[in-house]
């Protein structure tokens, strides 16, 4: 079950210490290696994209963006962490921590009840992610307000 999400930066994850109890979806720059994930977290999902949203690649940003693939591919690993009894929390990192990141984290609080675990600053989310990850779920999330949600925040949806 997902009682806690979180989105953090490359620099933090690398720095932290494993938890089996918490799953990871690691977001890597298409020209970047993959994160380097401390042993002793549970399963990890790897995802490669760049942070492009539709403004960007409507100027000709050039770079690879979130797909619905990717999406589904999100939604098919949050399902099965969601029903594993094992796992309590999802911890999302991309380079910065504030935007595609961010956007996952979003999701899944509104769609699995997750608590955020710390606050966190997420007025930059990638709202190309959020909305592919809504089109697959089938559900509109409600949109934090402000810059930060505080420990224990929990987002929902709306009708969609």
């Amino acid at each position: 079950m997902i009682d806690l999400v979180d989105c953090v930066s490359l620099n933090r994850l690398e720095a932290m210490r494993g938890d089996p109890a918490w799953v990871i979806v690691s977001i890597t720059d298409t020209d970047k290696s993959d994160a380097r994930v401390p042993d002793g977290f549970g399963p990890v999902l790897r995802l490669k994209f760049d942070d492009l949203d539709a403004d960007a690649m409507a100027q000709g940003s050039q770079g690879v963006p979130f797909t619905q693939k990717d999406a589904r591919l999100v939604m098919a690993f949050l399902d099965e962490m969601h029903d594993h009894p094992g796992y309590a929390g999802v911890l999302v990192h991309c380079e910065a921590g504030r935007s595609r990141s961010a956007a996952i984290a979003i999701l899944i609080s509104a769609l699995y009840g997750g608590k955020f675990a710390h606050e966190r600053r997420v007025d930059g989310w990638n709202d190309l992610v959020l909305r592919m990850l809504e089109s697959t779920a089938g559900k509109r999330v409600v949109r934090p307000q402000g810059m930060v949600v505080v420990p224990g925040t929990r987002l929902s949806c709306a009708d969609a």
